[in-house]
């Protein structure tokens, strides 16, 4: 008799144990879910109050929403890029940042703007909380049409 008791008590213990086992799965999904909800809200919300960048052209094939940016360290932008691809025969991709002195990470929307066509690209730029006080050179650049120059000063 005290075998099957024992096989019961164990069959309880189990059951209960799954059961904790998926309500904390459960609180962990919901928890993850909230912070990539928040985080891309709030990228939606930089996004929209970004003003538009210029239409490109073939005289101004890179034209940018700010050429002048003031930021903090440890800081997130949110740039955008218009783009004309001059290039014939080559489609393009987003563009590279690069700063004089400043490492930056970039993010930007992947979509290819075919020769003789223009699009935007929204790029999300994170200046690092090592990052030194003082203006910094910078320029976007797309495969062949060439660099745009800006600066970002960090404060």
């Amino acid at each position: 008799m005290k075998s099957k008791k024992a096989a019961m008590e164990l069959s309880v213990t189990a059951i209960v144990v799954l059961i904790l086992a998926i309500v904390m799965l459960g609180l962990g999904l919901g928890f993850i879910r909230g912070m990539f909800s928040k985080v891309s809200t709030s990228f939606d919300e930089q996004i929209s109050t970004e003003p538009e960048a210029a239409l490109a052209s073939g005289a101004y094939p890179i034209t940018l929403s700010r050429e002048s940016i003031i930021t903090s360290a440890g800081q997130s932008l949110v740039l955008k890029v218009n783009v004309y691809n001059t290039n014939s025969g080559v489609t393009t991709t987003a563009p590279a940042i690069t700063c004089a002195g400043l490492p930056i990470t970039q993010t930007a929307n992947n979509r290819n703007i075919q020769p003789s066509e223009m699009g935007t690209f929204n790029l999300l730029v994170t200046v690092p909380d090592s990052a030194t006080t003082g203006v910094n050179l910078c320029s976007v650049d797309l495969l062949g049409i060439g660099p745009k120059d800006f600066t970002i000063e960090v404060r």
